[in-house]
Formats: structure tokens, sequence, C-alpha cells
């Protein structure tokens, strides 16, 4: 009776995360055919973390990421380690232009680096909490396209 429950176990396990991954991709591509404009730069398997401070509960991510990015947003589909896709973030720049967006939350603060970009942001469902995504292994001309974006559009810390 173990054995049984144990390969139902096992089974449901594998189920959810075949069913999430299916989820995740038809929802990036409806994403990304709905919020795509024929400006936008796609940028695809880069590397970083995601850091949540919610007061006692910390939690760090290892992910990579697929960036769509738009005039007024940035898109970021995260894919953990477990190559599970985990959810997709939408950065606003400013509130007063919402078009071609998912439910955005609004880029606070963000930080560029040679090699790396650091994005502050606050979701409303942690109040006076922050999130850190942070891009690593950035080549000189994804960190170019990302200054020439970001200059102006939210409040750079250095």
């Amino acid at each position: 009776m173990s054995d049984l429950f144990f390969l139902c176990f096992v089974a449901g396990l594998v189920l959810f995360a075949v069913g999430k991954c299916i989820y995740f991709f038809i929802e990036k591509k409806k994403i990304v055919a709905s919020c795509k404009l024929p400006a936008s730069i796609e940028l695809k398997n880069i590397s970083g973390t995601i850091f949540t401070d919610a007061g006692r509960n910390k939690r760090f991510e290892q992910c990579f990421f697929h960036i769509l990015i738009n005039e007024n947003s940035i898109f970021l589909f995260s894919i953990g380690f477990s190559f599970i896709p985990n959810k997709v973030t939408n950065l606003l720049f400013s509130n007063s232009n919402r078009t071609n967006t998912r439910k955005p939350t609004l880029l606070r603060e963000y930080k560029i680096d040679h090699q790396s970009i650091e994005f502050v942001y606050y979701p409303e469902y942690l109040m006076n909490r922050h999130k850190k995504i942070t891009l690593k292994n950035l080549n000189q001309e994804q960190i170019s396209i990302f200054e020439n974006l970001l200059d102006g559009k939210s409040r750079r810390f250095y």
C-alpha cells in the first residue's frame, strides 16, 4: 500500500512540473504575441539572481532569464535551475504609460555595472519590502541596450 502511495506521489509531482512548464510556455507566447512591439528587443538565456527581502524571510534564487524589452517596460521570464519556469515579472518605468503591459510593477531603482545590472522594485503584496533582480555576465552590447533604455526613466543608484 505504501509503495502505491509513493508512486502516486512521484507521478503527481512529475505531472505538476510538466503542467507548470506547459502553462508557462503558453503564457509566455501569449505575452510576447500581445505585448511585443516592432522596436522590441529580446534577450535569451541571461543568468541572474532574484533576492527577496520580506522582513525576517529572505530568499535567494539563481535563475536564467528570457527578457523582452519594450519602450515603456521590461518583461523578465525567469526559469529556475530546476528548469521549471517560475514566473513573469513586468517592470514598468512610469505609471503614465501602461500600454502593452501585463500586471506591471513599477521599477524603483537600477544599478548598472561593467558586467551586471540590478533592478530594485517593491511588489504590492510585499508592503515595505523589496525585491532585487540581478542580471549577470552581460556583454557590452547588452549593457548599452539597457543604459540607453533606462536613461532618465527611473532612479539610478550607485
